[in-house]
């Protein structure tokens, strides 16, 4: 990678950055609270399991976790969301670890998880190549990646397709080929003995 391209994606991440703290993601995400139990509920994760949540925002996914007695650490790029993933946790006196990292280059050893999960979090980040190489990496074999992204056909994906001219970051390609089935096929090809989309 040369300079200016390591310049480009710091600048990219610093608007990133602006954008997930431009409003009050938290609260936002309490809207979604049901669809992200339903998803949640869908992986049906054994209680001696280690979980990761990659781009976790204020921590909805792995504090519901976190109750289920499952040993959970969060990460984000955003440290006011991770902090405030933090007072969640301290508040319902819950056992969970979050800190600021970037889901392209996670700070876990490899084979750290028996279950890396994303809920409309990673989708996000500007280069999927290395998100999905780091998901695969810090994943037990035989264990979990599971990720919820909103689709193109959808009414986010529509939004996107509006605003996406007026708020993307620049060289960043679009969050929603996450639910695209042949793009994630691709990306996750290395690795997975097992694929399935819904």
């Amino acid at each position: 990678m040369t300079s200016a391209t390591v310049g480009e994606q710091d600048g990219l991440k610093t608007r990133l950055k602006e954008i997930w703290t431009a409003g009050d993601y938290d609260r936002f995400s309490r809207y979604m609270e049901g669809s992200a139990r339903e998803f949640y509920e869908r992986l049906d994760i054994a209680p001696s399991s280690q979980l990761l949540d990659v781009a976790c925002g204020s921590g909805q996914l792995a504090l519901m976790a976190a109750k289920d007695g499952i040993e959970v650490s969060g990460v984000d790029i955003v440290s006011s969301l991770v902090e405030r993933a933090r007072a969640r946790a301290r508040a319902e006196g819950l056992c969970a670890r979050f800190e600021e990292a970037d889901a392209e280059a996670l700070p876990f050893e490899d084979t750290s998880f028996d279950v890396v999960v994303s809920l409309i979090g990673a989708m996000f980040a500007p280069r999927p190549e290395l998100v999905a190489k780091e998901m695969v990496r810090v994943c037990v074999p035989g264990g979990t990646i599971a990720m919820a992204n909103w689709t193109s056909q959808g009414f986010v994906g529509q939004m996107f397709k509006t605003v996406s001219t007026f708020i993307a970051p620049s060289g960043m390609p679009s969050p929603v080929l996450w639910g695209d089935e042949p793009t994630v096929r691709e990306r996750l090809s290395h690795g997975l003995s097992e694929l399935r989309l819904t």
